[in-house]
């Protein structure tokens, strides 16, 4: 009878982790027995978990190997994006330091490895989506941002760009009384998505940028408390802070497919498909970011909050490296179920095929870019076997 009631107690508990934030039973525990006494090293405060690793050399494989078998082409109009881009930050009145951060950053390459099948005028949309999300987030979340330790100011400018949001998506006829260049600049968007998406993929559009802001707005209060969350904290907020999911509603868009209908994104494989997703571009990103992290004297990524509970910097990296190559397998699995279920349907089957190459070749650009991209400054430490050696 115990042995009854504690698997039955195992399941529930493996049944809740996948419910809030995917995470298989393996994870689960590997998380419990991180916070476990006989595992935690003393707490410590940020700047000494910062001084920990600072000084560190770590090492992360050819993680391009992961990802040989997936898509990754380039679109073929990515010099005409270069300068496409130059024109629409000029609005913005940036700083020269701003602009020149940007720049480097080398977000034409971004929107073309993230989106090599789109035509060009979409393809414009779904950039501009995508460096007004760096350029949003930054005002709050970079120490050099306006509003880095300003949450008041912050609260007033994530209300203000949902109001103006739910306007530029056609919800709401009376525009909002809004003058930050930042979040005006997200008109073309919903303008183009207005052209396109119905009411439901434009309410979905909005959905996920409201859950993007309200977990921006749980990262940046750990952030003022000066709290280091544990690992199933971080990956509640980092999902939606992320903007991944918000990206990824954008598929039909670009590829300028059929419009599923909602009941699509009620199937477990497609959740799937998006969870993986996700959690595969955040994982890149916070070991390619982690030295401009690091500089920057942020710890709110997944190796420093490792490294807070219990692993070795190199322990923290090897296990991110796990995350990678399962959700890469989950994924593709999901993949092939989804497939089999439009067997019947050649139209429908092409859109979902198409739909997951676009998932995954966000994936891919968002490595192919990370790779090379200034923002985070790893292309000179590439070591033989095609991997990196990053010194924090």
């Amino acid at each position: 009878m115990l042995s009854l009631l504690t698997h039955i107690l195992t399941r529930i508990v493996h049944l809740l982790f996948k419910f809030v934030i995917g995470f298989d039973l393996a994870t689960s525990q590997a998380i419990s027995q991180s916070q476990s006494p006989s595992n935690t090293k003393p707490r410590q405060t940020r700047e000494e978990l910062l001084n920990n690793l600072r000084g560190k050399t770590v090492r992360i494989p050819d993680l391009t190997s992961f990802f040989a078998h997936w898509p990754d082409p380039v679109n073929s109009d990515l010099d005409k994006l270069r300068k496409e881009i130059d024109e629409w930050l000029k609005p913005f009145d940036l700083s020269p330091k701003v602009l020149a951060a940007l720049q480097k950053a080398d977000f034409g390459y971004f929107g073309a490895t993230w989106w090599p099948h789109a035509r060009f005028e979409r393809l414009k949309i779904v950039t501009y989506l995508i460096i007004w999300l760096f350029i949003w987030d930054d005002e709050i979340d970079i120490s050099d941002g306006s509003m880095y330790e300003d949450f008041s100011n912050a609260q007033l400018y994530r209300e203000q760009t949902l109001a103006f949001a739910r306007y530029s998506l056609g919800f709401d006829n009376e525009e909002p009384e809004v003058e930050n260049k930042i979040i005006r600049a997200f008109a073309p968007i919903g303008l183009a998505l207005n052209d396109v998406y119905d009411t439901p993929h434009r309410e979905m559009v909005y959905r996920e940028l409201e859950f993007d802001i309200t977990m921006a707005e749980k990262e940046q209060r750990l952030r003022l408390s000066q709290q280091v969350p544990t690992l199933e904290e971080f990956w509640q907020y980092r999902l939606g802070a992320s903007a991944v999911y918000l990206c990824l509603v954008f598929q039909e868009f670009s590829r300028e497919s059929t419009q599923f209908p909602m009941s699509f994104y009620e199937d477990e494989d497609v959740k799937l498909i998006l969870l993986c997703t996700n959690r595969l571009i955040s994982a890149v990103n916070d070991l390619l970011s982690l030295k401009k992290e690091i500089r920057k004297g942020a710890v709110d990524s997944l190796v420093p909050i490792l490294c807070y509970h219990g692993r070795e910097a190199q322990g923290a990296v090897d296990e991110v490296i796990t995350m990678i190559k399962d959700d890469v397998r989950k994924l593709d699995e999901a993949a092939a179920r989804l497939l089999t279920k439009y067997e019947d349907d050649e139209q429908m089957k092409s859109d979902v095929g198409n739909f997951i190459n676009g998932c995954k070749s966000n994936a891919v650009g968002n490595l192919t870019w990370s790779l090379v991209t200034g923002r985070y400054g790893v292309s000179q430490a590439k070591n033989a076997s095609g991997g990196l050696l990053i010194d924090l």
